[in-house]
């Protein structure tokens, strides 16, 4: 029985395979052995796998599929087979550092707390060369709130905390390193170390690539993990739609057609298609958006004082104004608060529903919508313009580096934050929606765009 498995799947990655294989075989660590996995490549990669199990049949085995199963198929199968006490994935496409499997090892040795530990890794172009280095944030030394999850490979894993977790569930097809780091989180302590060990190599078929289809995925499984901690007494869910009618530059905004509709219509089907929600309460300025809501089913208004649309009043003023109105008025008193703006037509339910999973999966108070800016940013230093996110200049997403806007869409907390604090302090989260589904419709301009992305879309003709 070895220390340490690894197993490399591999479609078409022939090209590659032969460095993966190498660095495995390169490895400071002698206790392991090695699963590769032949998703129905019609490439080398048989050939080159039959290579490397020839060097050494004793512990290097080649499983071969007629079908491609996918790599969390192939995950569970190498979890089936392992030998070894941990078991880490190497991409075909990816290679290891010399000493990756002596440091992660030694980790887990040293920490029998923790459940899986992950690295720093460099990010190569397809032909090898250097553009970058992906520093995570130390945990605890520098994050406490564990939102941002572990590489799917190149993480090294206690073999009994895949097994207690049941492994990998084949109804996605990606973001295995999301759905593990989800379930596991709250059972098994997560570690990392500050030093690179992988090379992770970016180019045109990476599934990386394909950021919206991730961001879908990754809600999915949001959803499906929040859902395993629902019981018999659920929390009271309100949401709360802020609806000031009148600006100076759009009068009637809330009322006026957006594509055929009022826009308003746009936030309150939203809300409702959520099936979350326990009560919809829209608070407004002006009577003629209380009588159109009436109007619609499953929602109560609040007609509040015009004093709280004052342009110098802060949304949290209006937001406790509602509260209060609904738990002396109504006697509804909410465990969580969901404000929807009224102003984010492109916002979907399943947009609200991945932030809610959010408040219940990560140890937070509150969660905001956002997108990820990936545009170069700069800030002004003692040299003048200095890059607050060099990694743009060569197209890399670098943690320390994120830069996440506000969008608006969506805001979610706990009832009991307001009690004690502000809005957008304490325990923050947040969730990552599409730019393209983030513009707000503040301006005619905004209106604009947003018609032409639903006429782009099929929803409008």
């Amino acid at each position: 029985m070895n220390k340490v498995t690894v197993y490399v799947p591999s479609r078409n990655y022939g090209r590659f395979l032969r460095q993966a294989l190498e660095s495995v075989f390169s490895q400071t660590f002698s206790d392991w052995d090695l699963i590769i996995f032949d998703e129905a490549s019609d490439d080398e990669t048989a050939t080159i796998a039959r290579e490397f199990v020839m060097r050494a049949p004793d512990r290097v085995r080649l499983v071969e599929h007629e079908q491609p199963l996918g790599l969390r198929a192939c995950a569970n199968e190498a979890l089936d087979q392992a030998q070894g006490e941990y078991i880490i994935r190497l991409d075909a496409d990816d290679y290891f550092d010399p000493s990756a499997l002596l440091v992660l090892s030694h980790y887990l040795d040293r920490h029998p707390d923790v459940g899986l530990v992950y690295p720093n890794w460099i990010y190569i172009t397809e032909f090898g060369d250097v553009i970058g280095v992906e520093r995570r944030k130390q945990i605890a030394d520098e994050v406490e709130v564990l939102d941002l999850p572990a590489h799917g490979a190149c993480t090294m894993i206690r073999k009994r905390v895949l097994k207690a977790v049941g492994g990998y569930d084949t109804d996605f097809d990606s973001q295995d390193g999301h759905e593990l780091w989800l379930k596991a989180l709250h059972r098994f302590k997560p570690g990392n170390v500050q030093t690179p060990l992988f090379y992770y190599r970016k180019h045109a078929e990476s599934m990386s690539t394909d950021f919206d289809g991730l961001l879908e995925v990754r809600r999915r499984i949001k959803k499906k993990v929040a859902g395993t901690y629902t019981g018999p007494v659920r929390p009271r869910i309100l949401a709360i739609v802020p609806v000031k009618n009148t600006y100076e530059h759009m009068p009637n905004i809330a009322l006026e057609p957006l594509a055929g509709r009022p826009l308003v219509d746009y936030t309150l089907d939203c809300a409702r298609d959520c099936e979350a929600f326990d009560r919809i309460l829209v608070t407004t300025d002006d009577p003629a958006v209380i009588n159109h809501c009436s109007d619609r089913g499953g929602v109560v208004t609040h007609l509040r004082d015009m004093r709280l649309s004052d342009p110098e009043v802060q949304l949290q003023a209006v937001i406790d104004d509602a509260l209060v109105h609904l738990e002396a008025e109504m006697a509804f008193f909410p465990d969580i608060v969901a404000i929807l703006n009224v102003h984010a037509p492109l916002r979907r339910a399943d947009h609200v529903q991945e932030a809610l999973d959010t408040l219940l999966v990560y140890e937070v108070d509150q969660v905001l919508s956002t997108y990820e800016d990936t545009d170069l940013h700069f800030r002004h230093g003692r040299h003048g313009l200095e890059p607050l996110n060099f990694g743009a200049t060569k197209t890399l997403r670098l943690e320390r580096e994120a830069l996440f806007a506000w969008n608006g869409a969506v805001h979610v907390f706990w009832r009991d934050v307001l009690r004690t604090q502000t809005l957008y302090s304490g325990r923050v989260g947040h969730i990552i929606m599409p730019r393209v589904e983030s513009v707000q419709v503040k301006y005619p301009e905004a209106r604009r765009r947003v018609e032409s992305i639903m006429r782009e879309r099929g929803y409008i003709a």
